[in-house]
């Protein structure tokens, strides 16, 4: 069976990340055409539909001085939190500062001057970034987003509540550095924010720009910070109104928004989202769940996604794990993730080909690889999955035969 070209493109659109991973090693026609920027623009595109449902591909787990975990957000039995095979991380400590995309951004502190770095974990490949001047490790504070207007990821660097207090005669600044041209910038001084961000706060991707929870000075008020990725400017977003007044003490990203909390209640929480950051709607209400600790910070609620089934997946401060809420019957599902019981930060995260090389050439560091021969040994094996290894030898030998053709035209 012969398949035309485009016929295969639009059949591995369709299949997920880790599929297309494996595919790439059945032939360099299948490499290229998977890693090409076209083959990854449009992939993403399909990817985001989930994004927009609030769904994620998993739940990385970061553990300081440790490696990565993984979770599975759609698995509501037990299950084993899985290791990445990310070498870089282990025995140093570090902080993931953002994500987008399938890309993550970590600051890692090797006892020396430090070093940035995305990653992204789908396709096991990762970057060292030039860092800017007078860095300092982890103690910084960072965001990770794209412009859409220029096609082009940016990293930024805003002004970190640790340096302010810590170093003497800090000068706050923002500062961006372009994936694309590998290099960093500062913005004018009338562009930085009176404002300074705790350094252990991951930044939150929404709206076409960056969020942080922000204090003004010696102030113990929060504010919404937000930083505009095409026009890099600031500005400060109003929260949802509160008849108790109360502080922000959450801020993320579900189904594609900016969402809220403010300081819980012992009763239940409303996570109120915008997409515009003037009009906020109540997403959802969640009521409190019956917990070992009976203290409302010892039982503070971070949403994480939502489910294919609709359940909100939650993490619950205090050690007390994470929890799974069915908005329809109102019940709660404790999950046992076995290996998870210490970590420090969660990031809800969705699968893509993006590479940490994005618009600056095809020299990824790969934290490990398969062979091609792997590959084929597996394709040879008529024990493997018929369905799965008679679907890619048909394409391949479509493929071939259209390549041959192709070339016998152009003689």
């Amino acid at each position: 069976m012969e398949f035309p070209v485009d016929i295969i493109e639009e059949i591995l659109r369709r299949l997920p990340v880790k599929t297309l991973v494996r595919f790439r090693c059945v032939s360099k026609s299948w490499r290229r055409l998977i890693t090409s920027p076209d083959f990854v623009k449009t992939h993403l595109a399909r990817i985001r539909s989930d994004y927009h449902l609030g769904l994620a591909s998993s739940i990385i787990l970061s553990r300081y001085g440790d490696s990565l975990l993984s979770m599975d957000p759609q698995n509501e039995a037990s299950q084993q939190a899985m290791e990445l095979d990310f070498p870089m991380l282990p025995y140093f400590p570090y902080y993931v500062k953002g994500h987008c995309d399938g890309l993550i951004c970590c600051v890692v502190n090797d006892g020396s001057q430090g070093f940035l770095l995305l990653y992204n974990a789908s396709i096991r490949e990762y970057r060292k970034m030039p860092i800017p001047a007078n860095f300092r490790s982890t103690r910084e504070v960072f965001g990770l987003g794209f412009d859409a207007s220029t096609d082009d990821y940016k990293i930024v660097r805003v002004p970190s509540m640790y340096c302010r207090l810590k170093v003497p005669n800090f000068v706050p600044k923002v500062e961006v550095f372009s994936v694309t041209s590998n290099s960093w910038r500062k913005l004018p001084d009338e562009d930085t924010p009176p404002y300074f961000v705790e350094h252990v706060f991951q930044a939150t991707n929404a709206n076409g720009g960056l969020y942080w929870l922000a204090e003004e000075g010696d102030s113990l008020r929060c504010v919404i910070l937000r930083f505009d990725l095409s026009f890099e400017k600031f500005s400060v977003v109003p929260p949802p109104a509160d008849e108790l007044n109360r502080n922000i003490s959450w801020i993320g990203t579900l189904k594609d928004q900016l969402c809220v909390l403010h300081s819980q209640r012992l009763s239940y929480v409303d996570i109120w989202a915008t997409k515009d950051d003037k009009t906020w709607t109540k997403l959802i209400t969640v009521p409190r769940s019956h917990g070992s600790s009976p203290s409302v910070y010892g039982s503070r609620y971070t949403p994480l996604c939502f489910t294919k089934s609709g359940s909100l997946l939650i993490s619950v401060g205090g050690g007390e794990g994470f929890l799974s809420y069915d908005p329809v019957k109102n019940t709660f599902t404790q999950l046992e993730i076995r290996g998870a019981e210490h970590y420090l930060q969660e990031t809800a995260y969705f699968d893509s080909l993006v590479s940490p090389y994005f618009g600056h050439g095809n020299t990824a560091s790969t934290s490990s690889s398969s062979s091609g021969e792997e590959e084929e040994g597996w394709l040879a094996d008529t024990s493997s999955n018929s369905s799965i290894r008679q679907l890619i030898l048909g394409l391949r030998r479509g493929l071939s035969s259209s390549s041959s053709r192709s070339r016998s035209k152009q003689r």
